[in-house]
């Protein structure tokens, strides 16, 4: 894959829209030089990642604007492309100006703002409203977490879905490719109050980052996800609630624990028996499929719902053994049924695995429980 391939994210930063970047600024700065600012980019952008490419524009945005941030934060502000109308960013070109090429602009509000938090946390709220301003905020939320609260709290009213989604996105613990927010990995309370007032929102684009922000406090806070999603199913009865807390206990349902999956009504001892699990063939070489098989028989008079999964427990560079699980079925099993439930799992190269060689083991979760377990050999 070559630098310029428009696949890589870090072509979301590129030589074309940095320069439309320029041409809006001077719009609104008629002394911005928009070739000299091109051309020193161009020079340097090519090799380096889509972090580097951020920073690179940020640095000089900070040469070729004034120095006064006062000012500056405002050419900015006024050069924004026209607002989001989607409900979403699925359908946004990452390389346009209302994609990557923001960021740019939040990372300088960031990084040179924090003496003027007012100015700063209105100029995040007009960016967050054409692409998202939730990875720089953060920087706000560590250093001064009482009054970017209150920005928070007043935002979720926003008649803007971009803005209400900010309050939900950037307040989540472990949002990706940012900067962890240990104070709420450590008590994660006053994110639930701000989600708390945004589990009902009109919108799916907030109410998945809702259940976002729950699936990440529940890596380090389960009981707090379970009793919060109790506690919301109380007082709510709606498919859409359904919907959030399931998405919001996906790594949960994973860990097989017990509350969460009673929450969606699945009993942790079902009352089966889990047998006859075989493979195809126990020698597979990179690149080919496993496919294994299973029953599952009920020893219940009455039909249980069932959540079935299946773990492949690969071999790492040590030598140890990793467990990943995999969905792969729901259902009803009637009294006295057997279930014959077979799978096709591909052993291929992916970007977020590397394969080794070794006895890998493929094992069967049910409603939590891990039954029967068969290995097999990677070449």
């Amino acid at each position: 894959m070559s630098n310029d391939d428009p696949k890589l994210l870090r072509n979301a930063i590129n030589k074309q829209n940095v320069r439309e970047l320029a041409q809006r600024i001077q719009v609104v700065f008629k002394t911005f030089a928009i070739d000299e600012f091109c051309n020193v980019i161009d020079d340097k952008i090519n090799e380096l990642s889509l972090k580097g490419r951020i920073d690179l524009v940020c640095d000089y945005l900070r040469l070729f604007l004034p120095d006064n941030f006062l000012e500056s934060s405002q050419i900015l502000v006024k050069s924004l492309g026209p607002q989001l109308d989607q409900n979403s960013l699925d359908s946004i070109d990452l390389s346009a100006r209302c994609g990557f090429i923001v960021v740019a602009k939040t990372t300088f509000i960031a990084r040179y703002g924090m003496e003027h938090f007012d100015v700063s946390m209105n100029a995040l709220y007009e960016m967050t409203k054409r692409f998202s301003s939730e990875g720089d905020i953060r920087l706000f939320i560590k250093q001064f977490p009482d009054e970017t609260f209150v920005y928070l709290n007043k935002w979720i009213n926003d008649d803007s879905v971009h803005a209400r989604r900010l309050v939900s996105e950037c307040t989540r613990p472990r949002l990706p490719l940012c900067c962890r927010l240990h104070q709420f990995v450590d008590d994660p309370m006053p994110v639930i109050g701000l989600l708390d007032q945004l589990k009902d929102d009109s919108e799916l684009y907030v109410r998945r980052s809702v259940a976002n922000n729950l699936n990440d406090i529940a890596k380090d806070n389960p009981q707090v996800v379970t009793d919060t999603l109790e506690r919301w199913n109380d007082e709510v009865k709606s498919e859409e609630m359904q919907w959030l807390t399931r998405h919001a206990l996906r790594t949960l349902l994973k860990q097989g624990n017990p509350q969460a999956l009673q929450l969606l009504g699945y009993s942790p001892n079902a009352n089966i028996t889990v047998g006859g699990l075989s493979a195809v063939s126990d020698c597979i070489t990179l690149g080919e499929t496993l496919e294994f098989s299973f029953t599952i028989t009920s020893r219940s008079d009455n039909t249980q719902p069932l959540m079935i999964d299946y773990i492949i427990h690969h071999v790492k560079a040590n030598g140890t053994r990793s467990p990943k699980v995999f969905k792969l079925s729901k259902k009803k099993i009637a009294r006295g049924e057997t279930l014959a439930i077979s799978k096709k799992h591909a052993i291929k190269p992916i970007s977020t695995r590397k394969y080794y060689p070794g006895t890998h083991t493929v094992e069967i979760q049910i409603n939590g429980k891990q039954y029967c377990r068969k290995d097999f050999e990677l070449l």
